[in-house]
């Protein structure tokens, strides 16, 4: 065991921050072309609340994926998946771990009154909406008794966070409730956070099955689970795809595809070879984040260059 006892960094786990990110940046982006010009104290408002939510949910998800055994520390040495092992190595932190948990969820409450007060009473409910369900996903992924990530519906909540209800925020943080270019990109940014969620499931899937943690990768088996992760990638480039139809032939959001034409070869590639030799799998989990951060990294660009320049 490290006798070095780890950062706030290294609890929230800030490098996956970035995944909350995108939906945030790309909302607001779109938002502000809507709207024609930017709320500077509502995206603050915003993204505090976004990110406080964000570590609440990694805390949360270390501290009782740790109790119920399914993070060990064989899973928190793959870089993409398992928890950070903080627990497993200072057990004596987790008051420490909660207290961080629950200080994401005052920034996010403290968000929600500066929101609140600078917002049209038509938007209130929606505000008070998306941080009561994000405060309930954030703890219940993981903690029992609802325990979504166990039961087959962790996907499910992952993609409802980190699309819609991410979008929700960056636009209510901008004055805007519902729009049909807003609606159109909602699922975009769930569907790329799942690219990691699932591989992450598939390179922890035989300790996850020991620990009665059963995902929908552990339901479904190693095989039906890489179709299923093809398609989820599919889903977003044909999400992506619409969106850029929409806008015209010379949108720049087409640009976000480009990524993908180069590495998910190479992903199912691995991970077909997966099927014989599991090694591979975390092989492919490299290659799946690289892919994950650049098409986040050109979406985020193409919107920011489609909308605000």
């Amino acid at each position: 065991m490290s006798d070095k006892k780890p950062g706030i960094l290294e609890m929230a786990r800030a490098p996956f921050l970035f995944a909350i990110l995108v939906p945030l940046t790309i909302s607001t982006s779109l938002s502000v072309h809507i709207k024609g010009e930017v709320d500077l104290i509502g995206l603050s408002f915003a993204w505090m609340m976004g990110f406080g939510l964000h570590v609440t949910t990694n805390v949360y998800n270390d501290i009782y994926d740790t109790k119920q055994g399914s993070d060990t520390l064989v899973s928190s040495k793959n870089e993409f998946s398992g928890g950070s092992g903080i627990l497993i190595e200072h057990p004596d932190m987790e008051k420490d771990m909660f207290h961080l948990a629950r200080g994401g969820i005052i920034v996010g409450f403290i968000s929600v009154l500066g929101l609140l007060y600078i917002s049209r009473t038509e938007i209130w409910p929606v505000i008070i909406g998306i941080y009561a369900v994000s405060v309930f996903f954030s703890k219940y992924y993981t903690a029992k008794p609802v325990k979504f990530a166990y039961r087959g519906l962790g996907e499910i909540v992952v993609w409802i966070g980190f699309g819609p209800l991410a979008v929700m925020l960056g636009a209510v943080g901008q004055g805007i409730l519902i729009h049909p270019y807003m609606i159109s990109i909602m699922p975009i940014t769930g569907l790329s956070t799942l690219f990691i969620v699932w591989m992450g499931e598939m390179v922890d899937m035989p300790g996850d099955i020991v620990a009665g943690k059963r995902g929908l990768v552990a339901r479904l088996g190693l095989k039906k689970s890489i179709y299923c992760h093809l398609l989820i990638h599919l889903l977003a480039l044909f999400n992506v795809a619409s969106v850029a139809y929409l806008l015209g032939p010379v949108s720049l959001l087409w640009i976000a595809l480009i990524p993908h034409v180069i590495l998910l070869p190479l992903v199912y590639r691995d991970l077909q070879r997966a099927l014989d030799k599991r090694k591979w799998i975390k092989k492919a989990s490299k290659l799946n984040f690289l892919l994950f951060f650049l098409f986040s990294t050109f979406l985020m660009a193409s919107f920011i260059l489609e909308f605000l320049i």
